[in-house]
């Protein structure tokens, strides 16, 4: 039922910005089964907003009221729904090499499991790239999940090949988040294991 919510929320919001032909998703988020984050998708970036289904007034938060409530504030009721954006590649500069890291072999396992992969920076003199699956973004987690990297391997030369940079696993947030899609958590993570050349686990 409260799939069937968050399912009429992101199709209406899609049809509000004339994207008929985006994709839609939702995301069930930790706390309360009210709480899901809904997606609007289409090929150069993501809309979403994190909702509580049931919820008519927004709920506050201050210092010292707990980790739990921290979360849970931030799911606001459908009718204050605040949408962000991210996009796919990023923006001006870095977008070229965002592409061309993305499209690379070295992310070949990572396009296969990443359903909302998101742009998330540059670094080591822009040469590397990153990327994080917003289906595992929790709001107010210090760390997110499955954040994934590419380097050029000559950074002097353009369109030479990538290296996978690392896989970065993070302990408290694998302890939460959903099975991977098609294969167990256990399988997921050997299996990126192999592809990678570090695994760093926080």
């Amino acid at each position: 039922m409260q799939k069937e919510k968050s399912d009429r929320v992101r199709r209406t919001h899609a049809l509000s910005l004339g994207l008929g032909r985006a994709t839609v998703n939702a995301q069930p988020r930790p706390v309360s089964p009210f709480n899901w984050t809904v997606f609007v998708s289409d090929a150069e970036e993501h809309r979403f907003a994190h909702v509580n289904l049931n919820r008519t007034e927004p709920r506050s938060y201050r210092p010292g009221d707990g980790f739990v409530t921290m979360l849970d504030s931030v799911y606001e009721p459908i009718s204050a729904a605040r949408w962000e954006t991210r996009t796919r590649y990023g923006e001006g500069a870095a977008k070229a090499l965002a592409q061309e890291a993305w499209n690379s072999p070295a992310m070949a396992v990572y396009r296969w499991f990443a359903d909302l992969p998101a742009f998330d920076g540059v670094s080591a003199g822009s040469t590397c790239v990153w990327f994080i699956d917003l289906r595992f973004y929790t709001p107010g987690r210090a760390t997110q999940p499955f954040r994934y990297g590419a380097c050029r391997n000559a950074p002097e030369r353009r369109g030479g090949s990538f290296l996978l940079e690392s896989i970065q696993f993070h302990a408290e947030a694998l302890a939460n988040v959903a099975p991977l899609v098609h294969v167990g958590l256990d399988q997921g993570a050997e299996l990126f294991g192999r592809a990678a050349r570090g695994v760093h686990v926080a």
